[in-house]
Formats: C-alpha cells, structure tokens, sequence
C-alpha cells in the first residue's frame, strides 16, 4: 500500500466563516477553538481562558511565520472575536487568550448563551445585548456607558430590519459604537471651539441673560435632560448677580456650573422605585443639599422650607416617585424669587419652575 500524500489532519474550515472574517482569521479561530475544547486552561469570568504562545502556535500551524500569527491574532482581537489579556512582544512570551464566547453551563439554557459570540452565522435577536467584555474594550476607548446603552436599540431595529446574519455582532458593534463616539466627540470640539471664543469686554450677567445655543448643545449632547438646564438659568443669573462680577464667559461658566449638579444629581440622589404619599416626618436626603451646595442655594434657606413644603403635599394627598426631586425644585423656585420686589413682571420667568416633568422621566 502506498504512503498518503496527505501526512497529517487536515485543516478543515467554514466557508461562511471564512467568507465573513477572512480565510486566515477563520482558520486560526477554528484552531483556538480546537485548542480551549481540549479543555488546556482555566474558566474564569464566564470564559475559558488558556495560555499559549506564538513559538507554540507556529509549531501548530508551520504554514504561517509568527509575524504572520501575530497580525491574524491582532485582526481577530480587532473583529472582537478573541480576546486577548498582553499581546507578547516576542514569540517566547506567555500569550492568555480565549474566544469572545461565554462557557454554557451544565443545565444553562440555550438562549442565556452568548449569541454574539456564536461561531456560527446568525441573525440578531431582538433582545441582544453586549456582552461584558466588549462593554470592557468600549470602557477601554474612553468611551462613556451611558452613551453606549443609548445605541443598543437603534443597533438592534437596524439589524434586524436589514434581516442579515452574522458570525459577529459584538464586533459590528464595536465597530458601530466607536464611529458614534468619534463623531459625538467632533461634534462637542466644533461646539466647544464656537463657545470659549470670549466677547472682546468684560460684563456682568443681566437680568435676562439666556446660555448661548452652542452652550445649551454642548449640555444636551452630554445627556443632560434640557428643562434641568432651563431650570439652572435663574440661579445662576441669582448667584452672579449678587456677586456683582463681570466676566467675559458667561456661557462656559455655566456649562460647567450645570455639569456639576447634573453629575451629583444623577450619581448620588437617591429615587424611589415606588409612587407613594409624603410623610408627615419627611426628610430631604442629604444629596439633596448637597446638589443646592453646588447651585449656591443656601442650606439653612432649603431646610426652612421643609414643613411647608410637607404640609403642602399632605394637604394635595398626591403619590410621586420622588419627594426629593420635588423638594429640590421647589426650593430652586423660591430662591430664584427670594429676592424678586416684582413678581407680576418676573412671573413668566420663574412659574415654569414649580412644577418639571423631567423630575418624573428621570426615576422611572
């Protein structure tokens, strides 16, 4: 019997994949998958991790050069498909990698499995979700959480009415968000280029002062809901006012002055999951005054206002998600007024502030 002119196993490969990702990065994936269903490694945050190196993988697959290994592996780590902890430096570096694919569990549902991750093409479902570890790599581009769960839905109504399948959601999410931030960020330099150039003099604020457009984009393009941005303006204008100081950025001081009570409002303020009744021995938390610490509202002025503002609601018997939330409005109200000798001509300027719905959309 003659010797087989085909030495050793084959390597076998998907057309589709290799059709998707590339002929090479499908056959170094299907390798690596080779290599962790061995079961060489170790499962460690809903993955299964081994550790190899690019000496070992030339030995393995001799057809490629380890400069060449490197580049496949590179451009895999880039389609999101494997992930990598330290890309080696030489070949002789240990190298700790695994496929973007969470281990199913004994007893694990099918549909708790990663789809994303899936080998195989699949169109994407209408409840697909990043996994952790591309949130991770987003994380790792500076790139905000809040900015990349506001594009998951458009991603997924795209998607599906597109209705294509996919060897890699993850990675054309990735792909998807990163272009979004990339252009979110051009957008906030035009804006911010538009708003430090200062008038050629020295003001102080007037009475009617209104933040610049370009001002109001720059807050709104950060998340920040716009009536809290209304409703910051006649503090402001309060604060400075009694400070008698000119200046010649108004608007950049309050950008920053409504970032800061946004950020301490939405990180620290404590909501109520429920609609319920104000007590009679209700109490603002304390990160209420904190935010009116950055609003310059004197403390003492807002804790003289609490058993009327009870009273108030009691008397109303009305449920709200929040009674700090309505507390904190209602003590806006009335120092953007304290100081008002003409309420009948301010009126229209400060009656907006009793009652903001933005209050209720942020703690649902």
């Amino acid at each position: 019997m003659s010797e087989s002119l085909i030495p050793e196993r084959p390597v076998i490969v998907s057309p589709s994949l290799a059709a998707s990702i590339g002929l090479e990065e499908a056959i170094l994936l299907q390798h690596l998958e080779a290599v962790l269903a061995l079961g060489m490694g170790e499962t460690r945050d809903g993955y299964h991790w081994t550790t190899t190196q690019l000496s070992t993988l030339n030995q393995q697959l001799p057809f490629w050069t380890t400069a060449a290994l490197r580049r496949i592996l590179n451009n895999l780590v880039d389609l999101g498909m494997v992930l990598v902890k330290t890309m080696p430096k030489d070949e002789n570096q240990t190298l700790e990698l695994t496929i973007n694919q969470q281990v199913r569990y004994q007893n694990q549902p099918a549909s708790q499995a990663t789809q994303s991750a899936s080998l195989g093409a699949q169109r994407i479902s209408a409840n697909w979700r990043p996994d952790r570890a591309i949130l991770d790599q987003l994380n790792q581009q500076g790139i905000d959480l809040k900015f990349v769960e506001a594009n998951i839905d458009e991603f997924v109504f795209y998607w599906r009415e597109r209705n294509e399948a996919s060897h890699a959601w993850s990675s054309k999410f990735l792909q998807h968000v990163s272009r979004r931030w990339q252009t979110h960020q051009h957008h906030l330099q035009e804006a911010a280029v538009k708003l430090v150039a200062p008038p050629k003099h020295q003001t102080p604020i007037a009475k009617q002062w209104q933040p610049s457009p370009d001002a109001v984009e720059i807050l709104e393009r950060m998340g920040i809901n716009r009536n809290f941005i209304d409703d910051a303006v006649a503090e402001f204008i309060l604060y400075w006012q009694e400070r008698k100081e000119a200046q010649s950025t108004w608007n950049s001081k309050f950008v920053n002055h409504v970032k800061r009570q946004w950020a301490r409002f939405t990180h620290t303020l404590k909501h109520d999951t429920e609609p319920r009744p104000i007590t009679e021995q209700w109490k603002p938390d304390h990160e209420v005054f904190d935010v009116l610490t950055i609003a310059n509202i004197d403390s003492q002025f807002a804790r003289n206002l609490i058993p009327e503002f009870v009273l108030f609601w009691r008397d109303k018997n009305e449920l709200h998600h929040s009674w700090n939330t309505k507390f904190l409005q209602h003590v806006k109200y009335r120092w953007a007024r304290r100081n008002d000798n003409n309420a009948g001509a301010k009126g229209d300027t400060f009656e907006r502030l009793t009652d903001r719905s933005w209050a209720a959309d942020l703690i649902k």
